[in-house]
């Protein structure tokens, strides 16, 4: 005879292994505050999506809907698209090992990561004007070029004739918004990859990437001692230490 404490974890992992959710077959007792989540309402969530897309469309109002610009039409048309694409990852991508908060975010946040790398591979195959204008077409504040930051112009540490600050190539340097990018970046890095010889490895690595690519964006050209020193010996030692 097997006792109930046995029954109960077969069944649990019978259930897991039906639904796909290899995860949860592993993991005890859920979150109580997030066990609601774990119930199946693909239905539910059909319904309301697709009243939603109804609402959205303008099928309840045709006489507005036909009198609107081409152009809002197709906007809203593609981020439909997308809202749908991110739901169904939402209910019916595989899940990751990773399950805190859910499975759901993460699923979703593989989803956001498809969309952008379709993106990205719709734009490498424009021209460089075209994929502005593209961009300009879901928002009229993108497809501007926006001046650029040379960061390795003048590379001196000591500046004589300046009248502010004999030091403002580093000052300007050290208080830049990319400072705390890359603090805060290989703090996340860190969280995500937990190894510290391949997190040295990927920092040495991103460096030299810059290091290459340098003559096609003018903000990769760096100083030494900000790629070497401040990057890796101190932003990107900090976060991922931190």
């Amino acid at each position: 005879m097997e006792l109930n404490g046995q029954t109960r974890v077969r069944r649990k992992d019978h259930f897991a292994h039906t639904n796909g959710d290899l995860a949860l077959a592993s993991v005890g007792d859920v979150d109580p505050w997030t066990a609601w989540a774990y119930k199946p309402r693909t239905i539910s969530l059909l319904l309301i999506g697709a009243c939603f897309l109804i609402w959205a469309s303008g099928a309840l109002d045709p006489e507005s809907s036909t009198s609107g610009d081409v152009v809002v039409s197709v906007k809203r048309g593609i981020w439909a698209m997308t809202a749908v694409f991110l739901g169904y990852c939402l209910l019916q991508a595989p899940s990751t090992v990773l399950i805190r908060p859910h499975p759901a975010i993460w699923r979703l946040v593989h989803g956001l990561a498809i969309v952008y790398l379709v993106a990205l591979t719709f734009l490498l195959f424009q021209k460089r004007d075209d994929a502005r204008q593209f961009m300009k077409f879901l928002h009229p504040d993108l497809g501007i070029e926006l001046p650029e930051r040379s960061y390795g112009a003048d590379c001196r540490l000591y500046v004589p004739e300046n009248t502010t600050s004999k030091f403002k190539n580093v000052l300007d340097t050290l208080f830049d918004e990319f400072v705390l990018a890359h603090i805060f970046g290989w703090w996340g890095k860190a969280i995500l990859i937990r190894n510290q010889p391949l997190l040295w490895v990927l920092s040495i690595g991103f460096e030299l990437m810059e290091f290459t690519f340098r003559h096609m964006l003018p903000n990769f050209n760096e100083c030494w001692w900000d790629s070497i020193i401040l990057d890796i010996l101190i932003c990107n030692w900090f976060g991922e230490n931190s």
